[in-house]
């Protein structure tokens, strides 16, 4: 790994760094980014660590990893000046009624499995893909900007990554716990990078921009002069609709109930009393974004946009498998499926559990 040791600021204006940025993030398929000035106080900092101090993390460790870290990348980092915050869409939202399980529609027990897949899923893993081109964005930026340094990361660093889109001006924060944008939903993958570049003519560190330096369709035609920290307003369609009741609006998310932990990142079964409530999902939930309005208006205006990257598409080979196939599926047929994918996360036995799950659920909806 390169030393960051005597890394030395670089002074940029940010009208200049947006104007490469609309250069250069079009090639790379990026679809927003924006910038925060470090070192920025969180103003969600305090939430975040009672949200852990709740043990409303449901035992996913890597979300808790190095706390003051994630507060403060500084404290690593000395040198750093700025975050990049860069997104990635891998859908066009959702349709008002969408009809896959994993959006809470209904599907026979024969009907294609990767319905019952989160949308994020059923691709390329997003890690890979979103990597890619944030590092194809910032060699352009090094070939206009001698001197510049900037260490991408996509969810692998200890960043609280939805706070600095948001403080980057990438969106809002949404009842269901998601950075909505106003015209592109919620639908999308954030990863960040720190740098160098000092960029003084950015909002007060701590303070939300109106809008990011890029975007490839503006989030409101007259930007507000305060940025908003929520536009839900008095909709709680998404809290309502969780099966579970994994969401809350003062204590946010609880991973302990939520259905994307029980059906991903658990080793063990959903708890017993409760495994009803997976229905027919097979890995991850995307009930919460399918029933948002602002993802329901996305999905109406998705022509109006660029397409989405075609590696999130669902994969053609996931056709040789059905349901019952991944009950039973080996170690062996599992790597050949999902390695380099989201899915890989489960493992096989998960796989396996979670498709036997499904089946019971579904055989016992039929009865």
């Amino acid at each position: 790994m390169k030393s960051r040791d005597g890394i030395q600021p670089v002074s940029v204006s940010a009208n200049h760094l947006k104007d490469w940025l609309a250069e250069l993030c079009p090639a790379a398929g990026i679809e927003i980014v924006g910038a925060v000035k470090l070192p920025c106080p969180l103003p969600h900092g305090e939430q975040w660590m009672k949200w852990v101090k709740d043990g409303r993390h449901g035992g996913l460790e890597y979300l808790i990893r190095e706390p003051e870290n994630r507060a403060n990348p500084n404290l690593k980092n000395p040198w750093a000046q700025s975050i990049l915050v860069m997104a990635h869409r891998y859908t066009a939202g959702w349709p008002a009624g969408d009809e896959d399980p994993s959006a809470g529609g209904d599907l026979p027990l024969d009907g294609p499995w990767t319905q019952r897949v989160s949308r994020y899923a059923r691709g390329r893993d997003y890690h890979d893909v979103l990597l890619k081109s944030m590092r194809q964005v910032i060699v352009g930026l090094k070939e206009k900007i001698p001197g510049l340094e900037a260490f991408p990361s996509t969810d692998t660093g200890p960043y609280l990554e939805r706070e600095y889109a948001w403080l980057g001006g990438l969106g809002f924060l949404g009842h269901n716990q998601c950075l909505i944008h106003e015209k592109m939903g919620s639908g999308m993958f954030l990863g960040v990078a720190l740098t160098n570049l000092s960029l003084d003519d950015l909002p007060t560190a701590g303070l939300p921009a109106a809008d990011a330096l890029y975007t490839a369709a503006e989030r409101r035609l007259h930007p507000p002069a305060i940025a908003p920290v929520n536009l839900c307003g008095s909709c709680t369609r998404c809290l309502d609709a969780c099966p579970t009741g994994a969401l809350d609006l003062i204590k946010g998310l609880d991973a302990n109930l939520c259905l994307s932990s029980w059906t991903i990142e658990w080793r063990g079964a959903a708890p017993e009393e409760s495994s009803h409530l997976q229905g027919g999902l097979l890995f991850g939930c995307d009930i919460c974004q399918a029933v948002c309005p602002w993802n329901n208006r996305a999905a109406d205006r998705a022509d109006s946009l660029p397409a989405v990257n075609e590696a999130y598409g669902t994969l053609d080979h996931y056709g040789d498998l059905t349901l019952a196939d991944l009950e039973k599926i080996s170690p062996e047929d599992f790597r050949l499926h999902f390695k380099k994918t989201p899915i890989w996360r489960c493992h096989p036995e998960g796989m396996q559990r979670n498709a036997r799950l499904v089946r019971q659920n579904l055989e016992e909806d039929e009865q």
